[in-house]
């Protein structure tokens, strides 16, 4: 078993079977080196698996069998391996999980390699990491703020990257709060759109205002330290039915460094760039201002966010 490093991990097994053969004078033949799946091409979007099944058989004796990658400037062999004499026949699985350290666009290319004593083959396969988003309708965030809101009802945290709601309660999980880019808060007093806010998780303020605002008692533990960094700015968009990959990156550009967007009305579209470097935009589609008596104010919206 073993983990290929930087792009992509991957846990390979080899099985070969031994069987005899009689010699003769003749030149050997070139090893047949079959590949499933048989596409040239794989097209994958980041976070899938591909197998790649591979076999090598001759006539004659396999002396060795190899396997790489490249991509880019990164080489790196994954098998090389000298068959045990006589070896006619060999097996090879590659499991491959495409990671986010691979930029999209990336093409990357696995050589599979076999040679008898007189002649050799290679054949060649490709993944092709595809530009790809994901669409998510009508999510509901409900506020918190200031007063003794309800920690563990309010879904109020928002993970772009799993489509997941949670309650401060739940934010507090380590594992949870690695994948959490957005707050949703309302200081539901002043009863207006212009108070409604989306923060990055690891404001300041937010451990503020849940630990240090009279009226906790006890005051909500808020740890900023497994918070993770968003930012925001409002942008228009023409084309959201049609949006592309490349459209996100050409409209959100170059981020900056706003944390949190206060002030925001149905129809509004706000980029956001993660922690994890993923662009997106959400589509305002609704609001709903309450104050019952502290907080029950609710967000709706569209998102598109890069995989």
């Amino acid at each position: 078993m073993k983990k290929l490093s930087l792009l992509f991990m991957a846990f390979v097994m080899g099985i070969f079977i031994l069987s005899s053969c009689s010699s003769d004078d003749d030149l050997t033949q070139a090893p047949t080196i079959t590949v499933t799946p048989g596409e040239d091409t794989v097209k994958v979007n980041i976070g899938d698996v591909v197998n790649y099944q591979a076999t090598w058989n001759c006539p004659d004796p396999i002396l060795s069998a190899k396997i790489s990658y490249k991509a880019g400037s990164l080489q790196e062999i994954i098998l090389d391996t000298t068959l045990p004499a006589e070896t006619k026949s060999f097996s090879y699985d590659l499991n491959i999980e495409v990671t986010d350290n691979i930029p999209v666009g990336t093409t990357i290319q696995f050589d599979f390699f076999g040679n008898s004593k007189d002649n050799s083959a290679i054949v060649s396969k490709y993944i092709y990491v595809k530009s790809d988003f994901a669409v998510y309708d009508s999510v509901v965030l409900q506020a918190q703020a200031d007063g003794p809101v309800s920690a563990g009802e309010n879904l109020s945290f928002y993970s772009t990257n799993l489509n997941e709601r949670y309650t401060l309660t739940q934010a507090e999980d380590d594992n949870n709060a690695a994948n959490i880019d957005i707050v949703f808060t309302h200081h539901s007093v002043f009863r207006t759109n212009d108070q409604l806010a989306l923060k990055s998780p690891n404001l300041d303020s937010l451990y503020t205002m849940w630990h240090e605002f009279p009226g906790f008692d006890p005051p909500y533990e808020y740890n900023l330290a497994n918070k993770n960094q968003t930012y925001f700015k409002k942008v228009t968009v023409d084309n959201w039915d049609e949006l592309t990959y490349d459209d996100i990156n050409d409209i959100v550009g170059e981020i900056g460094t706003e944390a949190v967007i206060r002030g925001i009305y149905v129809d509004d579209y706000i980029a956001f760039q993660t922690q994890a470097g993923k662009k997106g935009i959400l589509k305002v589609t609704n609001t709903e201002i309450n104050h019952n008596p502290y907080n029950d104010s609710f967000i709706t919206f569209d998102v598109k966010v890069q995989k």
